[in-house]
C-alpha cells in the first residue's frame, strides 16, 4: 500500500511496522521454544520492572484491540471492496491480509495461555536488601499477579557476607538485616533463595556454579514451589466470589469496574481487563473489598438469586444494588 503511494521501498517497510512489534517477536519466541520441545526449562532473564510488565501484558493488550476491532475492520473492508475498491486506485487489503491478522492473534493468545498456566510458568523475584528495591518488588509482585502470573519464590541477591572486620560495614550491615527481616515477613509465605555479593562479577561456568551451590545447595533448580492461581472463582456466604491476589496494593489508586462480561482493574497507571467466567456473567456486583492480599469482588450467587426470585414472587420490590 506505501510503495503504491510512491514511498520507496525501504521506507515502506520501516512504516509498516506496528507499534508492539518488537514485543510480539519476542514472545513468539517463547512460542516457539515451547512447541519446539527441544528444551527441559526455558529461563528468561527480563528486563527493569516497567519494561517487564510491557512485555507481559501486551498479549492482554493486543487482545483487546483485535477483539474490538478486527471484526469491524474485516465488514468494513468487505463493504469498500464493492463500493469505493472500483473507482479508486489504491489498493485495499487483501484476504490474505486478514488471515494473517487473525492468525498473529491466534498466537497471541496461546502465548498468554502459556505464560499465565502456573503448571507451565511461573516467575521468580530477584531483590536486593535495599529499601527502593523492596518497595519496587512489592509493585512488581502486585503487577504480576494482577495479570495472572504465578509468583513462586523470591531471591534476594547481593547480601554483604556477616563478620567482615572492616569497622566501615557496621552501619550497613546492621541496615542489611533490618531490610532481610523486613523481606521475610512482608513477602511469607513465598519460598526464598540467598545469595552473597559475590567478590567480582559473575561470569563464565565457575562462578554460575558457585551462584548456584549458595542458592540451591543439592535441591533441583527448577523445583516449582507454588502453582496457585492469582485468580480464583468461589462461594461465600451466599455469593460468588472473584478474587484477584493483590498483596501489596500500598497508596496506589485502585479502581474497579465492569461491562457486560468484563472486569476492569486499574492500580496506578496499569489496566487489566477480564474477561469473567460464563457463571459470572451479567451477576449483579454486590460490593468489592480486600482481604490480606486478596481483593474480593462478590456477585450475586444462587441463593441470593433464589432469594431474590421469591420476594419478586411475592409481588416486593427488588432489592437496590448494593455498594
Amino acid at each position: 500500500f506505501l510503495a503504491s503511494q510512491g514511498m520507496d521501498g525501504v521506507t515502506a517497510k520501516e512504516m509498516a511496522v506496528f507499534p508492539g512489534m518488537e514485543l510480539m517477536s519476542a514472545l513468539f519466541y517463547v512460542e516457539e521454544f515451547h512447541k519446539s520441545n527441544s528444551y527441559d526449562v526455558v529461563i528468561i532473564d527480563t528486563a527493569p520492572t516497567a519494561d517487564t510488565l510491557r512485555l507481559l501484558s501486551f498479549p492482554d493488550i493486543a487482545s483487546w484491540y483485535f477483539d474490538h476491532l478486527f471484526h469491524m475492520v474485516r465488514n468494513v473492508l468487505k463493504i469498500a471492496r464493492v463500493t469505493i475498491g472500483r473507482m479508486v486506485s489504491t489498493p485495499l487489503p487483501s484476504d490474505k491480509f486478514l488471515e494473517d491478522l487473525e492468525n498473529l492473534r491466534e498466537r497471541l493468545r496461546y502465548v498468554r495461555d502459556l505464560l499465565t498456566d502456573p503448571e507451565i510458568t511461573s516467575v521468580r523475584l530477584v531483590v536486593n536488601p535495599e529499601k527502593m528495591v523492596i518497595t519496587e518488588t512489592q509493585r512488581a509482585y502486585t503487577y504480576l499477579c494482577m495479570y495472572g502470573y504465578t509468583v513462586e519464590s523470591l531471591v534476594i541477591n547481593r547480601i554483604i557476607p556477616e563478620g567482615l572486620s572492616d569497622v566501615y560495614f557496621d552501619g550497613k550491615l546492621k541496615e542489611q538485616k533490618e531490610h532481610l527481616d523486613t523481606i521475610e515477613s512482608i513477602f511469607a509465605p513465598l519460598k526464598t533463595f540467598k545469595a552473597s555479593l559475590m567478590p567480582r562479577e559473575v561470569l563464565g561456568g565457575r562462578s554460575l556454579e558457585s551462584l548456584a551451590l549458595q542458592l540451591f545447595g543439592d535441591d533441583d533448580p527448577t523445583q516449582v514451589y507454588s502453582v496457585e492461581s492469582p485468580m480464583r472463582v468461589y462461594e461465600e456466604d451466599g455469593a460468588s466470589v472473584f478474587a484477584i491476589k493483590m498483596p501489596f496494593v500500598m497508596d496506589q489508586k485502585l479502581e474497579l469496574y465492569t461491562r457486560k462480561d468484563v472486569l476492569t482493574l486499574q492500580l496506578g497507571a496499569f489496566k487489566k481487563s477480564i474477561v469473567l467466567p460464563y457463571a459470572l456473567t451479567n451477576k449483579e456486583i454486590l460490593g468489592a473489598d480486600l482481604d490480606g492480599p486478596w481483593l474480593k469482588v462478590r456477585f450475586e450467587g444462587e441463593e441470593i438469586g433464589r432469594k431474590k426470585g421469591r420476594k419478586r414472587g411475592r409481588g416486593r420490590k427488588a432489592p437496590r444494588k448494593a455498594h
